[in-house]
């Protein structure tokens, strides 16, 4: 038995390989953030020209979930989205949202104890969601009025972020802002390649227009030299 062709792994190559791994788990990490962030740039233009609204860093309040029940301020009244990032969570709100289950988040009016109404968000990742706010939406919530209010939640070294929701209801105008954003940035493209395509299909006519010639000129040659050996 011999081992002449058996070369030991480099340390080189063993380091590019770790290397190569590290970046692709950055890159699969990063990408929630990557299609928030795209969606805040195009949403950028429309909102600046009042067709949509966006959230706004100062806007987010994040939560320590170690920290349990916590006291919120909400200034105004109207529906907030409760994102996470924590894979459990993430997890556990799935489960009870097939389930039918209530949510693992209750709240309730500091003065009078009055529930407020949590629903679960179903949907996954979408452009619209904040950038601004780590993870994905989970729960919603709709405050009925102004005030301060206690947020009770399973403690866990982790953290919630408690958002404006400017996306229920919205949803039909946000897809079609989107649609139309993608449609004039990928217009320039789409003529650049049809005139390619046009240039494309000129080039290969004029081949094969030549090659017919050539195979005219060819065939008339070989039809006038059998001629010649006939009169002869």
């Amino acid at each position: 038995m011999t081992t002449e062709g058996y070369r030991p792994a480099r340390l080189r190559t063993i380091g590019l390989g770790i290397a190569i791994f590290v970046l692709a788990l950055i890159v699969v990490c990063s990408l929630s953030q990557g299609v928030k962030w795209t969606g805040a740039v195009l949403l950028f233009v429309p909102e600046r020209l009042g067709l949509v609204q966006t959230v706004h860093p100062a806007e987010v309040l994040v939560l320590d979930l170690q920290h349990s029940p916590a006291q919120v301020a909400f200034s105004r009244a109207g529906l907030y989205q409760l994102y996470t990032s924590d894979y459990d969570l993430l997890v556990i709100a799935a489960e009870l949202a097939r389930s039918g289950a209530p949510a693992w988040v209750t709240i309730t009016d500091a003065k009078t104890g009055a529930p407020v109404t949590v629903t679960h968000i179903e949907r996954g990742l979408t452009p619209f969601d904040t950038p601004h706010a780590s993870g994905r939406p989970v729960l919603r919530v709709e405050i009925p009025e102004p005030g301060a209010y206690v947020m009770d939640f399973p403690a866990r070294k982790a953290t919630m972020s408690v958002v404006p929701d400017y996306t229920t209801g919205h949803e039909g105008v946000l897809y079609a802002t989107l649609g139309a954003e993608v449609t004039l940035l990928g217009l320039p493209f789409a003529i650049a390649l049809y005139r390619r395509e046009l240039r494309l299909r000129g080039y290969l006519r004029d081949r094969r227009r030549h090659s017919q010639e050539q195979f005219e000129k060819i065939r008339r040659l070989a039809q006038g030299q059998d001629s010649t050996r006939e009169d002869r």
